[in-house]
């Protein structure tokens, strides 16, 4: 069996990174498997090399800013060279070429992941009407979640039967110890650490940890609030003038993109994710593999990955107060922080391994080649 894989860009991010795992099993089982990316992303680490490294071909199509019919006839040469059996889409752009691919001579068969609920916050979800019926073409949809699930069927149409859940999942190994000791190379021991990672961009809700760390201050004067992540469009100081506006700067490191997620989950004590939409929250679920304990926004489907009050908490949406006070818990109960940072541990070495997922994509694939 091959696939073709055909992904937006290559540049770290949720579902780059869990295709990288994804080709990285696949592989292992197998299954030949080419990725081709349209264009170069901005900001954060790009993983051409990783891809690489496992041995996995990559091809770029050169499809910067809006021109499409270079990538297209790029994709279509790659494959008529390359012969796949599937054609795997990942993200709308790339939804939007293999939808093309269906009316020229390619004959194997399309499975199309959607990663997000393009309805939230996605910037061009203006153009979602064209996409439904794209979507209805595909052979097989995978959504990255249940709550992805419910707005493909009940929000797009899609014929329930059609769209299948399969979680992302991780190599639990490369998150139960950490590469180095971030909290020593910051100068941040003795400090307590609460930690969060995700693009500094409004939707992922980092003005409101930072809303909620006055409150959290008080208690425990020696609190940090760690913030990693990229900041492609400038957004950064917004919340750097909102920190200097609560008098909070001190309490606050924007820490940029960082390479090395699994020594800052360690070295933090509380992992907090304000997001006000997810596809699913992968960030959330290697935090949970690290062993710590987690606070995460009160939405779908980050309420499908963490159980309240047992390996975590959930907080009201756009609620600092309600962060703050999670948030203060877990600081002041830290033997019972622990503990459910061990019961995470435990719930993604049973739903959510790189092995689990790929056998269900790999099942996937299977049958829908025996039907044709």
């Amino acid at each position: 069996m091959k696939v073709l894989h055909l992904i937006n860009t290559l540049s770290a991010g949720g579902a780059e990174l869990h295709l990288l795992t994804l080709c990285r099993h696949l592989k292992r089982l197998g299954v030949e498997t080419v990725v081709v990316y349209l264009k170069e992303g901005k900001g954060s680490r790009p993983l051409r090399s990783d891809f690489e490294e496992a041995g996995i071909q990559v091809f770029y199509l050169g499809g910067e800013g809006v021109d499409f019919v270079r990538p297209c006839l790029r994709l279509h040469s790659l494959l008529k060279q390359e012969k796949p059996d599937i054609l795997h889409t990942h993200l709308p752009r790339a939804d939007l070429l293999g939808f093309m691919m269906r009316w020229s001579e390619f004959s194997g068969s399309w499975i199309c992941s959607v990663h997000g609920i393009y309805a939230n916050h996605w910037r061009g979800r203006r153009a979602l009407p064209l996409f439904k019926p794209i979507w209805r073409r595909a052979n097989r949809i995978i959504a990255i979640s249940e709550a992805v699930r419910n707005w493909l069927v009940q929000g797009c149409g899609l014929v329930p039967d059609r769209v299948q859940v399969i979680y992302y999942g991780i190599e639990l190994e490369r998150w139960i110890s950490p590469f180095q000791d971030l909290r020593s190379e910051w100068g941040l021991n003795g400090k307590f650490l609460v930690g969060t990672v995700g693009r500094l961009e409004p939707v992922k809700g980092h003005d409101i940890l930072i809303q909620a760390m006055p409150s959290i201050v008080q208690q425990f004067p020696q609190v940090m609030l760690l913030i990693a992540g990229h900041d492609p469009w400038g957004y950064g100081s917004v919340l750097q003038n909102l920190a200097s506006r609560l008098n909070t700067e001190k309490h606050i490191r924007f820490l940029g993109f960082q390479n090395d997620i699994p020594s800052f989950l360690h070295a933090i004590d509380v992992f907090a994710f304000a997001s006000r939409s997810e596809g699913f929250g992968q960030v959330v679920i290697e935090a949970m593999a690290a062993g710590k304990p987690v606070v995460v926004s009160r939405i779908a489907p980050l309420t499908e990955i963490v159980t309240d009050g047992e390996t975590g908490f959930y907080a009201e949406p756009e609620n600092p107060e309600s962060f703050a006070e999670k948030i203060l818990w877990l600081l002041s109960h830290r033997e019972e922080a622990q503990t459910m940072g061990k019961r995470g541990q435990e719930i993604v070495r049973r739903r959510f391994s790189a092995e689990i997922m790929t056998s269900v994509v790999l099942a996937i694939y299977q049958e829908v080649l025996q039907r044709g």
